[in-house]
């Protein structure tokens, strides 16, 4: 929240210091039309308005706007930007006389007067804007202002002031001011996507502008100035709207809701003050004004949509131009979207549409796709784990003349004929704040699900009822009062139906109509050479424009952290991929066992590498203890990951955000790919961009979109890793991923991901050409009925098709890179007896110069048994019974009595007992098997060791449906 405010501070002070320098311009230009009287500067002036391209005013309508367009990377047209900004022009007598009136106050008092240029008005808006020292009044004429919104760009040169000003005298020359004012009123913005007044009449009141009275001609008149700010209305994704703070007008749509914003206050009132003065309004129309409540007012509707179908991969494209023009070019927002959907750019887009054709292709398939594990109770609802109602089955929600049911249970009448909803049932009662206080109820009917003919699960958004809040309160058990007022009033909102039941008609409730497919899943395709994003979709199965892209929008990674937040660090402090770390139970704090490996028990003795294929969580979290949480964050951070929750009470500062992926907010996959993506790309970390450059409709460069490159870690820690993650897709919990049996053509490296209960699942790979990323999950905390495989499997299907035709390409090995043959239960130099594990336990592995080890195992033990007791052999034994085996011997040891008798998937190759059969009657020798023993056990190393099999460790296959 201090960030926010700190970046508004600062957002603030730079608009001011725009202002201030747009004011010293204005009076710059007085100065230069004083000297044009002289001919001082005539030439120069006249060189300005030479270089000015002809207009015609007669033809005003016709320049109002022209459509950007989009490319794919091969110049490829995909999209025109068609902007949902709704226009309807009208004519002059169609404008009540107090919005006309209200626009000269505010922006142009002596519009009637002048002839495009008003000297008084520069003098009298730079005075009063000294005077309040901040900007609170243009200088611009309206006729000035219509010149630029038609015919020039924002850029703040004195050449474009005196060139406006130049066509603000030819517009004043071929129109009457009727003609000019009814043109600026059609072609000025408004917000809330309405271009004109009349469309700005229907956008906040949902009435024709002739209907407007003066309270609301006034605020229409105040929202030019900055439309993001004087709005009334503000529009917020769903998951954004806080009910502590916003007041809900609007939330009908499945994805935005409207919220209240008081802000426009002050600019109203200005208005009404200078109209006032002005003798345009009496003092008791003033007064009355003042006290309109328009919070009570506003309608929104009437916006327009666009038709056509707009991919996830072209509504990004749109957020990231907006973004860049705002931040490279210095637009405010609405200046931004503005030259967007407005002014013909030319927008050369990062997507390969080949690819993008492939993953849409994918994702209609529903077979490529999980099903869920529902839980229902016996009225057909879903349940959550806990046994409370997730999703409410349509039908017990929505009757057949799709009316609103309210069972008799969940209702009473109190003694004063009020109407007492009861919480926890059908219906969200959430309280609404304004300034802190608790101003209003929205009271919201829960989400439902249908089946679609394929029986998929098809989510439904429950949204506002609408009963007006002065007849709305809680009683003392926090239940919905509905006051006897509103039943008086409203006699047709309840109706009775069957069993005593009440029911609300359609028009009084909001419940989509059309479901949303469950489960969802997003996935991205980036070139990590170049930050492109070359392919992407944020959900399946839907339609439409400025959806809610689930892959833009942050998730529980899962295990798909653990290369990114403890892998890498530690490779990059010292640790190899041959070290060893025992998995056995480990406790938190608290005394508790923690955590749990996705896998049932424990495997013993295991290197960083199989750490990493098999996705154990016991090293994961030991290991991130000992580099610590900062330097997880630190990483993290490094390759472009936002999200990191590093304040409040449920942060992510803990083992179990770091090590194991159960962040507060979560990473979207965007973000996730392109942090792989750094990996893939010898360390370098590049931001993903879904454009290269935008250019006017003339082909002139506006802005080239360079890529923001960061060094994570130095080539040879991202290769380690890497070949860690390619051991995850050869033979480990990503084996789906593969491209070829082998995992050698073009091969891969991954890791897989899954949270808790199934809910996310994930699976982010890359090649020596492409990094993608895919997650799998539902829009509500629902189980999935497979996890990361699954996941691993899309992400095959789609990459197979993308890296049809391209050459085979391994990795590229940096000089520093040397490989060494290690044991894997010790993380050091074999000896004779570690090749006769049984287990195999010998590999090469790859390490960067000068980490490799240089001590012999000392784990591996080779010690004499009695076959007939499996133990160690005394030497009371009889020979014919002893014969020599191989143990490991624990560096720390483990004793499972002390841990509930829990015994790691190794501990049958530890070090047993001494015979208890064989020892003279007991009196034998007893020799501790953790201690040194009598006799020599360890014999030199192997003479020919560099002469032995370089085969990688034969490990079993583990089902990878939860890791």
């Amino acid at each position: 929240m201090t960030e926010n405010h700190e970046q508004k501070s600062r957002n603030t002070k730079k608009k001011k210091k725009r202002n201030y320098s747009i004011f010293r311009m204005i009076l710059l230009i007085v100065i230069l039309i004083g000297f044009i009287g002289t001919g001082a500067l005539g030439g120069l002036v006249f060189a300005f308005i030479k270089s000015a391209k002809p207009i015609d005013v007669t033809k005003i309508d016709s320049v109002l706007s022209e459509n950007s367009f989009i490319f794919d990377k091969e110049g490829n047209l995909i999209e025109k930007v068609e902007s949902d900004i709704l226009r309807t022009p009208v004519e002059y007598s169609q404008i009540p006389e107090h919005l006309r009136n209200a626009i000269i106050a505010i922006e142009d008092r002596d519009f009637k007067k002048h002839n495009g240029i008003s000297i008084k008005g520069i003098i009298r808006a730079t005075w009063e804007n000294l005077k309040a020292r901040g900007p609170v009044q243009g200088a611009s004429t309206i006729t000035q202002q219509l010149a630029k919104n038609l015919y020039l760009s924002n850029e703040k040169k004195i050449s474009r002031k005196i060139i406006e000003a130049y066509y603000a005298l030819q517009i004043e020359k071929h129109l009457s001011k009727e003609q000019i004012l009814t043109a600026y009123l059609n072609a000025a913005y408004f917000g809330a996507g309405a271009q004109g007044v009349q469309a700005a009449a229907q956008a906040y009141f949902s009435k024709d502008v002739s209907q407007l009275d003066l309270a609301e001609s006034a605020l229409i008149a105040g929202i030019t100035k900055n439309p993001a700010k004087f709005s009334p209305l503000k529009t917020l994704r769903k998951e954004d709207v806080d009910p502590n703070k916003h007041f809900i007008i609007d939330d009908s749509d499945e994805i935005y809701t409207i919220v209240y914003d008081e802000r426009y206050k002050d600019r109203q009132h200005l208005v009404l003050k200078i109209m006032k003065d002005e003798k345009m309004i009496t003092e008791e129309e003033y007064q009355e004004a003042l006290h309109v409540d328009i919070k009570e007012r506003l309608k929104p509707g009437g916006k327009q949509v666009s038709s056509g179908i707009s991919s996830y991969f072209v509504d990004q494209v749109k957020r990231d131009v907006i973004q860049a023009l705002m931040k490279e070019l210095d637009k405010t927002e609405e200046e931004a979207k503005d030259m967007l959907y407005n002014q013909g750019l030319r927008i050369y887009s990062t997507m390969d549409l080949k690819m993008q054709k492939i993953l849409e292709k994918v994702y209609e398939d529903s077979r490529n796709f999980p099903n869920l594990i529902a839980k229902k109770d016996g009225a057909g609802n879903l349940l959550s784990k806990n046994g409370s109602i997730l999703l409410y089955k349509y039908d017990n929600l929505i009757n057949s003349n799709e009316q609103l049911i309210i069972p008799k249970g969940d209702y009473q009448y109190d003694t004063e004929g009020n109407l007492v909803l009861f919480k926890g049932r059908r219906l969200n009662f959430d309280p609404l704040y304004e300034n802190g206080e608790v101003k209003g109820i929205q009271v919201a009917v829960r989400d439902a699900y249908t089946l679609s003919p394929d029986k998929e699960y098809l989510m439904h958004k429950g949204g506002p009822i609408k009963i007006p809040s002065q007849y709305k309160s809680y009683d003392g058990k926090n239940n919905l009062v509905i006051h006897k007022e509103f039943l008086e009033h409203s006699p047709e909102f309840f109706s009775k139906g069957s069993n005593d039941s009440l029911l609300i008609s359609k028009e009084n409730y909001y419940m989509s109509d059309k479901g949303v497919v469950q489960p969802q899943s997003a996935m991205v395709i980036m070139d990590y050479h170049t930050g492109e994003i070359k392919a992407l979709v944020g959900g399946r199965d839907i339609k439409g424009k400025k959806l809610y892209n689930r892959a833009i929008n942050p998730r529980q990674p899962g295990s798909a952290i653990k290369p990114l937040s403890v892998y890498t660090p530690a490779i990059d402090n010292g640790w190899t991929a041959a070290d060893v770390v025992d998995d056995v139970p480990n406790y938190d704090q608290s005394g508790r066992l923690w955590p749990k490996n996705w896998y049932k028990g424990y495997h013993g003795l295991s290197t960083l590498r199989e750490g990493v294929q098999w996705s154990i969580n016991v090293l994961a979290v030991k290991i991130g203890e000992q580099i610590g949480i900062n330097t997880s964050i630190e990483y993290l951070k490094k390759m472009g990951i936002t999200t990191i929750d590093e304040k409040g009470g449920t942060s992510d500062l803990n083992l179990a955000a770091m090590a194991l992926g159960g962040m507060t907010k979560g990473i979207s996959p965007l973000e996730l790919t392109a942090a792989y993506g750094s990996l893939a790309n010898n360390g370098v970390y590049i931001r993903p961009k879904s454009f290269v450059k935008i250019t006017d409709r003339d082909g002139n460069v506006i802005l080239e979109n360079t890529s923001f490159k960061n060094l994570v870690v130095k080539p040879e820690v991202a290769f380690i890793v890497t070949d860690m993650m390619k051991s995850v897709v050869s033979a480990g919990t990503g084996q789906k991923a593969k491209l070829d049996r082998e995992n050698s053509v073009i091969p891969v490296a991954g890791k897989t991901g899954t949270t808790s209960d199934n809910y996310d699942a994930w699976f982010v790979g890359y090649t020596p050409y492409y990094v993608g990323g895919v997650w799998i999950g539902n829009d509500v905390q629902m189980e999935l009925a497979s996890g990361s495989a699954l996941s691993a499997q899309l992400w095959k299907t789609v990459m197979a098709k993308v890296h049809e035709g391209l050459p085979p390409r391994d990795f590229e090995k940096p000089e520093n890179i040397i490989s060494v043959k290690i044991d894997t239960k010790s993380g050091k130099l074999p000896t004779e007896i570690s090749y006769q594990d049984p287990r195999g336990t010998v590999r090469t592995e790859y390490f960067i110069r000068g980490t490799e080890p240089k001590e012999y195992d000392d784990v591996h033990v080779e010690l004499e048994v009695d076959t007939s007791t499996n133990k160690l052999a005394t030497p009371y034994c009889p020979p014919t019974l002893v014969e020599k085996r191989i143990f490991i011997k624990r560096p720390i040891p483990y004793n499972p009595g002390d841990h509930g008798g829990i015994v790691p998937d190794d501990y049958i190759y530890e070090v047993p007992g001494m015979c208890d059969v064989h020892n003279a009657e007991n009196n034998g020798i007893i020799i501790d098997p953790l201690q040194p023993l009598p006799f020599p056990t360890v014999p030199k190393k192997n003479e020919n060791n560099n002469n032995l099999s370089e085969d990688p460790i034969e490990t079993p296959v583990i089902d990878s449906g939860s890791n």
